[in-house]
């Protein structure tokens, strides 16, 4: 048998090699086709080791956020390729590997591992993260408090809030820290009803009130509470309405005019104070004070106008609402002396003569005349009994300036024409 074996080796020799050779090529290319060799690739953050390297006496290293990661490709068969995830890749910048601290920036080599994977098959996007090397600096900035677009229960409002701490001491990159301008805790104040306290995070603004990142943070900046959490005291003021404004004013008009009726717009404010200052407001009749400091009449022959900031009226415990405006408009009505304005409803003007299938509109709804007489005969003059028509006879579609028509009581008279802008249009059909 044994004489037989070398035989049949031998027999066909060249064919038996050329089978094998095919058969290695078959497997060979059905490996291809069902576990091809792939690339994939991964975003993998870069870990920072040795750092105390660098980060000794007064200074510190800041990387650019963009260097933060790196893509990081694995090559090798799609069955190996496809088991790998993110977590599976390590990315290192070993500070204690750079290769020259005279350049700008910076070069740190980076050195990548994958569970698995022969480093043969791994690139990366990058071979080195540059960093740039600073001093150490600090500052202390007070604490403001933000609510952000949370609001408490519809009748209050924050009226004050107070960080606790505070201040707050950021330690960091100088170029980072000298940038820093502002820290904000933000609170959510959502359906308050009553005083408390609220947790908060402080954020960081630069000078043109952008957001520090949280990124920027976590990786370059240290707090002196060792955390961004403050506890924030919520302090709410209850809101009320309906509150009339008492206008003084200095000076005197010029001879022979008169001070003939002060308004505001709005005629009334809603405010919000705690209970001291709301209850005071209460004793006060609910009316707020104007100073004649803030509106003069001195010398006028016509109608003086001031827009207040009532935000330097209103002060202490008490402020307008926020909902509301913060400025009010005052017009103090100048007349000559024995003279009087009087505004009637427009849906009180008489209306002769207009074709059945036209109708009127007005784009006011009130018309104010001006009357003379003496003071008894101007004290009869009232809007109900002031008498006031217009005849549209002959009018068609159209708008129109039209003379009115006034009675008056008592031997007081106009102080001139008074005509009124209405619009006359077809009825709407019926039926």
């Amino acid at each position: 048998m044994q004489k037989r074996i070398p035989k049949i080796i031998r027999n066909n020799f060249g064919l038996k090699v050329i089978s094998v050779l095919i058969s290695i090529v078959i497997w060979y290319s059905v490996v291809r086709v069902d576990d091809p060799v792939i690339t994939r690739s991964f975003t993998v953050s870069v870990t920072f080791t040795n750092q105390t390297y660098i980060q000794s006496g007064k200074q510190t290293y800041t990387v650019d956020d963009s260097y933060n990661t790196v893509i990081v490709y694995i090559k090798g068969n799609r069955s190996e390729v496809r088991r790998v995830e993110a977590s599976d890749i390590t990315v290192t910048a070993d500070l204690t590997q750079i290769v020259s601290m005279d350049t700008t920036p910076v070069m740190v080599p980076l050195t990548v591992q994958c569970t698995g994977i022969d480093t043969a098959n791994i690139s990366m996007s990058r071979t080195a993260v540059p960093i740039t090397i600073e001093n150490i600096a600090s500052k202390e900035l007070p604490v403001t408090v933000d609510t952000d677009d949370t609001t408490p229960n519809k009748n209050f409002e924050v009226g004050k809030a107070t960080a606790n701490p505070s201040k707050v001491v950021v330690s960091g990159p100088e170029s980072t820290i000298n940038s820093i301008d502002s820290a904000v805790a933000e609170v959510d104040v959502t359906g308050m009803t009553q005083d408390g306290t609220v947790k908060g995070t402080v954020h960081l603004y630069d000078k043109s009130q952008n957001e520090i990142s949280q990124e920027t943070i976590d990786n370059e900046i240290t707090f002196d509470t060792g955390s961004q959490d403050v506890t924030v005291t919520i302090d709410l003021w209850q809101k009320k309405s309906d509150i009339s404004l008492d206008v003084q004013y200095s000076g005197q008009p010029k001879s022979g005019y008169q001070v003939s009726s002060i308004s505001t717009v709005p005629d009334t404010i809603t405010v919000v104070g705690d209970d001291d200052a709301l209850s005071s407001l209460t004793n006060s009749g609910n009316k707020i004070l104007i100073p004649e400091d803030y509106i003069s009449v001195e010398g006028a022959t016509d109608d003086v106008t001031q827009e207040i900031d009532l935000s330097q009226i209103i002060t202490g415990n008490m402020r307008v609402a926020e909902t509301a405006s913060q400025t009010v408009t005052v017009t103090i009505t100048i007349l000559p002396e024995n003279t009087k304005e009087v505004a009637l409803d427009v849906d009180k003007i008489a209306i002769n003569n207009l074709a059945d299938n036209l109708t009127v509109t007005y784009d006011q709804t009130e018309l104010t005349i001006r009357v003379r007489g003496t003071k008894a005969q101007l004290d009869e003059v009232t809007a109900d009994s002031v008498g006031a028509s217009v005849d549209l006879s002959g009018y068609a579609e159209g708008d129109y300036a039209v003379p009115v028509s006034v009675t008056l009581p008592g031997g007081a008279s106009l102080s001139g024409d008074v005509n009124i802008l209405l619009h006359i249009k077809q009825s709407a059909k019926t039926g």
